[in-house]
């Protein structure tokens, strides 16, 4: 019988056996399977017809309580009645909608038939010990400190767990959980990422500086994974780390913590890059400390190393590094390097393709082409500041001309109105309006 509370606890050392087989479709299967290879702890919850917990689900993804617990969760909605015929027959579970705190084994936990709530869920994390990623992670790293891999895993983990503690605790926007069982859609991602990428692309708020975690919180969120990278960047032991699991998240500009380490780590990275420039995880990892320690200049940088002599001019500055390379020189106003690095690009492209032809990719899902969205990837990352170099140099009728080609080509529907924007702020209201009257009448 469920509680008033919603709560059932089972015994800490129970684990039910699966005398039952594995029945129903492919998404209980998936779960059935994930289920007995779980190391930590994992919240399965099962909604009702209607959808009826997704916005408080949704919510213990910014709920502090829950965050701490570093817990996996896996919400089901159009498969649940599935899901809920595999967690009554085989693991006991009352009918849906349902939550069952499934620990390594996989043992049940607790289960309950009201919305899940973080404290409750804590109290029986507490009282059955199950240990999170983090701490099994920890504890291993800890009893093998020349375990590498150990390292960079309990590093990556830190960072994700922290930068999810920040966002919360900055005002940040926390992304709607993503079902279980929801196909992935292509294009639906890049919709989103790209309206992500363009809000960030024109808020005037970047500029400001980002506000800093108190001492005791930032010690409480970032303090563990500063010291563990401080050391490993002292070590040298970073050079042998894959670069995901050390460069810094973006919200790690919230921390005093994380930019102090950030900023005493950049001159090893400087020195690996004078020994090997063109490679791309050191300039990865050059410009996630540099970006949280409040950025660096890279021109200074660039004019200190020695690219090979059978490098093409086209191959320096590195690729990695030409965003970072083009926002140094447009803050320096430097309108001649952009044109001389983005426009050679541009022209050897058309080369190519004329004499080799175009080549698009696509996207296939049960043997059916899927739409990917035009995204503005290319106007914020070339075309933009190309344009704005050529109008500053007075060459308006190539940038008229680059406009005109990737909008016919790839026709973007965020292109006219910033195109329009970018027209205007460079005293160009005659392409201001030509630019933005761009795809009326499709």
């Amino acid at each position: 019988m469920r509680s008033t509370l919603g709560l059932a606890f089972v015994g800490c050392g129970a684990v039910l056996s699966a005398q039952v087989p594995s029945s129903g479709g492919p998404t209980a299967q998936v779960l059935d399977r994930r289920l007995r290879e779980i190391k930590g702890g994992l919240l399965v919850v099962v909604d009702g017809p209607k959808g009826e917990w997704k916005a408080k689900v949704d919510a213990l993804n910014a709920d502090p309580d829950w965050l701490e617990l570093d817990l996996g969760l896996a919400y089901y909605g159009s498969k649940a009645a599935e899901v809920e015929a595999l967690l009554r027959q085989k693991y006991l579970a009352g009918p849906r909608p349902q939550w069952v705190l499934f620990g390594a084994g996989p043992r049940v936990v607790a289960t309950g038939g009201g919305v899940p709530e973080a404290k409750a869920l804590a109290k029986a994390v507490e009282e059955s010990g199950i240990r999170s990623t983090i701490q099994i992670l920890r504890e291993f790293a800890r009893r093998n400190p020349e375990h590498l891999e150990a390292r960079q895993a309990l590093c990556a983990e830190l960072r994700s767990r922290a930068a999810r503690r920040t966002l919360v605790r900055t005002g940040g926007k926390v992304d709607p959980l993503r079902s279980a069982d929801e196909p992935f859609d292509f294009a639906q991602f890049q919709r989103e990422r790209d309206a992500k990428e363009e809000a960030k692309a024109q808020d005037p708020q970047e500029e400001k500086p980002p506000v800093q975690l108190e001492p005791e919180e930032d010690q409480a969120i970032w303090g563990e994974l500063a010291d563990l990278l401080g050391r490993t960047f002292r070590s040298g032991d970073w050079l042998e780390m894959v670069n995901w699991s050390i460069v810094p998240d973006e919200t790690a500009v919230h921390s005093p913590l994380m930019r102090a380490m950030s900023r005493a780590a950049v001159p090893e990275v400087e020195r690996a890059l004078a020994r090997n420039p063109g490679t791309w995880n050191l300039w990865q990892i050059w410009l996630g400390l540099t970006r949280t320690d409040g950025g660096k200049p890279i021109r200074p940088l660039l004019d200190t190393l020695v690219p090979l002599p059978t490098y093409s001019p086209l191959a320096w500055p590195p690729y990695p590094v030409r965003d970072a390379y083009v926002k140094d020189a447009r803050q320096r106003k430097d309108w001649m390097a952009i044109r001389d690095l983005l426009l050679p690009q541009i022209e050897s492209n058309k080369v190519w393709e004329a004499a080799q032809g175009k080549t698009e990719f696509v996207f296939k899902k049960d043997g059916k082409i899927q739409e990917v969205t035009e995204t503005g990837d290319y106007w914020r990352g070339t075309l933009e500041p190309l344009v704005e170099a050529l109008v500053r140099l007075g060459d308006t009728g190539l940038a008229d001309d680059l406009v005109r080609s990737r909008f016919s080509e790839h026709p973007w529907a965020g292109l006219p109105k910033r195109a329009e924007t970018l027209a205007l702020r460079c005293g160009q209201p005659h392409l201001a309006a030509q630019w933005g009257a761009l795809g009326q009448g499709r």
